[in-house]
């Protein structure tokens, strides 16, 4: 499906129309359509009125073209998440249109709405299907976006929601197929990125002793992927992400009712690969450093088990309690491993890590905690360039006591209370004095049955943090 800037001479080729309209205003572009079609009074004789979420759905045999208005609440309120909603849900109700080429009229109040009306479309256009023998098409060949701006900016949008997309595409694949293999296939494919990888005999050479001890029972080849993109002559950004592949809880066994979303909890890592895939399309020139731990979590004879104590990277001991708190456990190596050999101007980690960040924030932000004020802020003002919305969460020394062990240096759970932030709490521990911020996607990193609806979320992994990460590194 092709994204272009709209021009008359493609007027003939239109087979549907979207029209923003307010509560207290008509945008230019509607006015204009207005005058050839009377779609307000129309729409206003149905009872359609502007207001957020409403549509006005037409048929005009005169033109041949099917026109939707959309509306999008008072003027005065329009905001970049309004716009996000409201194209992609009408969108999604035209996208079965055979061989349509759809025109998409901007209400032209805020300044980002050409690349933001792009992404969202673009993102409500996917669908993970591969696996099913009816497979819902795209039936729309172009959409056109009517703006002023220029078409790079209708390309850059396009491509940020290409490489989100891509990292669904990775995050939603059954756990016996999204496996450490497939990752390291996936990322030695991408344009300008190196890559290298560990394994388990790594693990033990190094004294990666989380690594070594989560993926003991695992079935597919753990390894330790190090991918690296821009020039070398700068100091890199680290990112780092999660990647369990699948995670039983080990030993510490997971109820059976909900299980299967724990393919879900390669979504970091997943995001890692997409980020550095979109770095390389738009020749970003930022050296990057990304780092994914992969393995499967998984009970067995020579699982590990609760009580054992594991040495990592950087010489912190840890006591196991729960081997279903094993997220923590990988990260420490990959971070200190990053944090010594790069050393990076700051580190920015993403796990699918604890449930009580879920229960603390829903599905509508990442917990995000940090050992520099400065780049939380940054990170802070990513997010609010973003749909990826981030909460700040304390670490400080109360939950610094929670994770003290008797036995080790640390151990690898602190109790219910206060879960999300002793859980970055324990990963404070790998990152010595480089700048870090820590980020808990467990409620965002895929569509949960009571988050809110999106037209541009369909149901499945969001690919969320490598917008966030892009317009975070793009402004560094």
């Amino acid at each position: 499906m092709e994204f272009l800037k709209y021009s008359s001479n493609q007027s003939k080729d239109v087979t549907a129309i979207i029209a923003p309209a307010f509560e207290d205003s008509v945008p230019q572009q509607t006015k204009s359509l207005d005058k050839e079609t009377s779609v307000i009074s129309t729409g206003n004789k149905q009872g359609f009125s502007g207001k957020k979420g409403e549509t006005f759905d037409i048929f005009n045999p005169n033109t041949g073209k099917r026109i939707m208005l959309i509306g999008l609440g008072k003027k005065g309120e329009l905001s970049d998440e309004t716009l996000r909603r409201a194209y992609s849900s009408a969108f999604s109700s035209l996208k079965s249109l055979p061989n349509g080429v759809v025109q998409v009229l901007l209400p032209d109040v805020l300044p980002g709405e050409t690349k933001e009306v792009t992404f969202a479309i673009a993102l409500a256009a996917y669908e993970f299907d591969r696996y099913r023998n009816e497979k819902n098409r795209i039936r729309i060949k172009k959409v056109l976006i009517a703006t002023k701006s220029p078409e790079g900016t209708i390309r850059e949008a396009k491509v940020v929601a290409d490489a989100v997309n891509f990292t669904r595409d990775i995050a939603n694949l059954p756990p016996s197929v999204g496996t450490p293999t497939l990752f390291e296939k996936t990322a030695r494919k991408i344009e300008g990125v190196s890559v290298k990888a560990f394994g388990r005999n790594d693990f033990i050479r190094l004294g990666m002793g989380g690594l070594e001890g989560v993926s003991r029972a695992a079935r597919e080849a753990a390894k330790l992927l190090i991918l690296e993109y821009g020039p070398r002559d700068k100091k890199p950004l680290l990112i780092v992400g999660k990647g369990i592949t699948f995670d039983s809880g080990g030993i510490s066994i997971k109820p059976a009712e909900g299980m299967d979303e724990m393919k879900f909890d390669k979504c970091g890592a997943s995001a890692i690969v997409g980020t550095m895939k979109l770095l390389s399309d738009l020749k970003v020139d930022k050296h990057v450093i990304g780092i994914a731990p992969l393995t499967e979590n998984l009970p067995g004879g020579n699982a590990y088990k609760p009580g054992d104590i594991l040495t990592h990277y950087n010489g912190v001991t840890s006591e196991v309690l729960s081997t279903d708190a094993e997220g923590r456990l990988v990260l420490a190596d990959a971070i200190s491993y990053g944090v010594k050999n790069f050393k990076p101007s700051a580190v920015i980690d993403l796990a699918t890590l604890t449930g009580a960040c879920v229960v603390a924030l829903g599905s509508n932000y990442a917990g995000m905690m940090g050992n520099d004020d400065s780049l939380k802020n940054r990170i802070k003002k990513a997010s609010k360039n973003s749909w990826e919305r981030v909460w700040e969460l304390p670490i400080d020394s109360d939950f610094q006591d929670q994770i003290k062990s008797k036995v080790a240096d640390i151990k690898n759970t602190g109790g219910r209370e206060g879960g999300a932030e002793t859980a970055g709490a324990f990963l404070s521990r790998f990152v010595g004095d480089t700048p870090w911020v820590h980020l808990d996607i467990a409620g965002t990193a895929w569509t949960h049955k009571n988050g809110p609806g999106r037209a541009y979320l369909p149901a499945g992994a969001t690919g969320y943090g490598v917008r966030l990460l892009y317009e975070f590194i793009r402004t560094e």
